[in-house]
C-alpha cells in the first residue's frame, strides 16, 4: 500500500465530492475527509485486495462516516444554501472563483436532490456522479445489486414527480 501522503493525494477529491453530496455541508465534508482517511489508514492492515478493490473499500468508509454524520446532524442541519462555502469565505484553500464553481455545482444537485432521503442520496451520488457500477454501489453499501437497482428507481421515480409537480406550479 501507499504512503499516507500518496493516498490522500490521489482520492481526497473523490471522498470530499462524494461526502460534500451526500451530507450537504463544507464543514462536516471537510471532517468526514479526514475521518476516512484516518479510519483507512489505521485499518489498512485490515484490507484485503483478494475480497474487492481499495477504492470501494474507500468509497465504504466514505458513505458510512457521512450517512453516520448525516444521521447525527440531521435534526440540526441548516438548509445547503446557508451551510455552503462563499467565495467570500474565510477558508484559504479555494480560490473564489474554484469557490464560486463549487457552490454552483453543490448547489443545482442539493435543490435536485433535497428530497430524498439519505439511502437513496447515496446511491444517485455512487451512480450518476461517481459513475460507479451497480456492482460496485452494492458492493460499498453492503446490500444486494437488485437493492440498488430498486432504490435508483425509486429516487428517479420521486424527483421526476418532484419535477413534474414543480412544472405544474410554475404553468399554474
Amino acid at each position: 500500500m501507499k504512503d499516507f501522503e500518496a493516498l490522500f493525494q490521489e482520492y481526497k477529491g473523490l471522498v470530499f465530492k462524494t461526502a460534500m453530496l451526500i451530507i450537504n455541508n463544507l464543514e462536516d465534508a471537510e471532517d468526514i475527509l479526514q475521518d476516512v482517511f484516518t479510519s483507512a489508514w489505521k485499518a489498512r492492515n485490515t484490507f484485503d485486495s483478494t475480497k474487492g478493490k481499495f477504492i470501494v473499500w474507500l468509497y465504504r468508509i466514505t458513505v458510512n462516516k457521512s450517512i453516520s454524520m448525516c444521521r447525527k446532524k440531521w435534526s440540526s442541519t441548516l438548509p445547503f444554501e446557508e451551510t455552503m462555502y462563499t467565495p467570500t469565505g474565510s477558508n484559504p484553500r479555494y480560490s473564489p472563483e474554484r469557490a464560486l464553481e463549487i457552490k454552483l455545482e453543490y448547489e443545482k444537485f442539493s435543490k435536485t436532490v433535497d428530497i430524498l432521503d439519505s439511502k437513496h442520496r447515496v446511491v444517485l451520488v455512487l451512480r450518476y456522479i461517481d459513475d460507479l457500477s451497480y456492482n460496485d454501489i452494492a458492493d460499498i453499501l453492503d446490500i444486494p445489486m437488485g437493492t440498488v437497482k430498486s432504490r435508483i428507481h425509486n429516487a428517479l421515480k420521486l424527483l421526476h414527480k418532484q419535477m413534474n409537480a414543480a412544472v405544474m406550479d410554475v404553468d399554474s
